[in-house]
């Protein structure tokens, strides 16, 4: 019940804000993004709000191949750790992936392995 108390506030105030202007503000979190899609009718608003969602997840998959390249070599439980942090991530971004990137995904996994 909260949940849908505090989607319903956020929304409220994403709009008084200005759904445009928050979806073009660099920090819009996913949630929020989601927010909007599925509680907006407007086609401009829905295209904004799904590429910036798509830009945000380009950007969290580059960021988790990064750190996977990053602690690649390394030795160590942080190490391990830190990679097999990376893959999953990895794997619960496949689901919101465009094609391409879905690709990279499946790439970078295969590799990982």
């Amino acid at each position: 019940m909260s949940s849908i108390l505090d989607d319903q506030l956020r929304l409220m105030a994403l709009k008084q804000y200005g759904l445009i202007k928050s979806i073009k503000t660099p920090d819009i979190s996913e949630a929020d993004l989601t927010l909007i899609l599925k509680n907006t009718e407007n086609e401009t608003i829905e295209q904004l709000a799904t590429e910036q969602l798509q830009h945000l997840n380009s950007q969290a998959i580059q960021n988790n191949l990064n750190l996977y390249h990053k602690f690649y070599d390394l030795k160590g439980m942080a190490a391990y750790r830190a990679r097999t942090q990376s893959v999953i991530e990895l794997k619960n971004r496949y689901k919101k992936a465009n094609p391409d990137e879905k690709v990279k995904i499946l790439d970078i996994l295969y590799n990982a392995n």
